[in-house]
């Protein structure tokens, strides 16, 4: 049996197949929705150069609910049924983007992690999902039993140790009021702005006047928000962060600063800060998530 796995986030969608085997690595494209007026018009393109699908497994990066979804940042909007009915198949299924990633966290290998820090233990069974890209979300894997639960975390309120963090940065602190206003890409522009002035892309700032800076502070304030997460949740089976602005702040010049609320936590004889850290490397987590949500008959 042939499956469409998709990611489809607010610039790309990444679309391939899957079987039995999982996902076929050959077989994976990258789409910029820039060029088409919705994700049916680029499956419908994928599907006519792939024959033989029969049902699909979508992540969406925004909210998932009762067979029906839309992007966060962008205007597309989702309906299983009638993507089913559209293009042919047999099934569709929607999933929420870091719903997919909690599903591949079960299936990666060694090759697709970062070991940031703690201590892996094998048997620990919950785990957690850490996004921080366009936006900002969670999700959280029970593994043995194949269940993720999903979440949309970044439109919760700012937890008070990281709103302390971000009065004590810049003037008004009322526009960084939930999670994603700060701990996205687009937060991490706003904030440097509402900081220095200086108006740049995301990826720009740690190389404009004040950007390490920035980037310091915005590092403390994921530290004391994980830190929240990790008393919330006890994922003790590891922390797993994905995204662009996840990989900008665990690097080599802010990784302890982001670690340390948590690395340096004594809490339970220590046993919070031995919880394992990774960052997701493969681009194309989400897909091997889809086919995970399909093959464990969750669907």
């Amino acid at each position: 049996m042939l499956h469409l796995v998709a990611d489809v986030g607010g610039t790309n969608c990444r679309l391939a197949l899957a079987d039995a085997g999982g996902v076929r690595s050959d077989t994976v494209r990258r789409f910029a929705n820039d060029a088409y007026g919705s994700f049916a018009e680029v499956a419908r393109g994928y599907i006519a150069a792939h024959p033989g699908v029969t049902s699909a497994a979508i992540a969406i990066a925004g909210p998932v609910g009762k067979g029906e979804g839309r992007l966060t940042n962008r205007d597309w909007h989702f309906d299983a049924d009638a993507l089913a009915q559209d293009l042919s198949l047999d099934s569709v299924h929607l999933l929420n983007d870091l719903e997919a990633l909690g599903h591949a966290i079960c299936v990666l290998g060694e090759g697709s992690l970062r070991h940031l820090s703690g201590e892996p233990i094998e048997d620990e069974p919950q785990a957690m999902v850490v996004g921080l890209g366009t936006g900002f979300n969670v999700s959280v894997a029970h593994r043995p039993s194949g269940v993720v639960y999903a979440a949309e975390m970044g439109h919760a309120r700012l937890p008070h140790p990281v709103a302390t963090i971000i009065e004590g940065a810049v003037d008004d602190a009322r526009a960084f009021d939930t999670v994603e206003h700060l701990l996205s890409g687009r937060g991490l522009a706003k904030f440097h702005k509402a900081r220095t002035g200086i108006d740049c892309k995301p990826e720009d700032v740690g190389g404009t006047v004040g950007g390490p800076e920035t980037l310091d502070i915005m590092a403390d304030a994921l530290g004391a928000f994980v830190r929240e997460l990790a008393y919330i949740y006890l994922p003790e089976g590891g922390i797993y962060f994905n995204g662009s602005l996840a990989r900008t702040l665990l690097n080599n010049s802010t990784e302890a600063r982001a670690l340390a609320p948590l690395t340096q936590d004594g809490g339970f004889d220590g046993r919070m800060a031995r919880i394992p850290t990774y960052l997701l490397t493969d681009d194309f987590s989400a897909l091997y998530g889809c086919a995970r949500y399909l093959s464990v008959g969750v669907a």
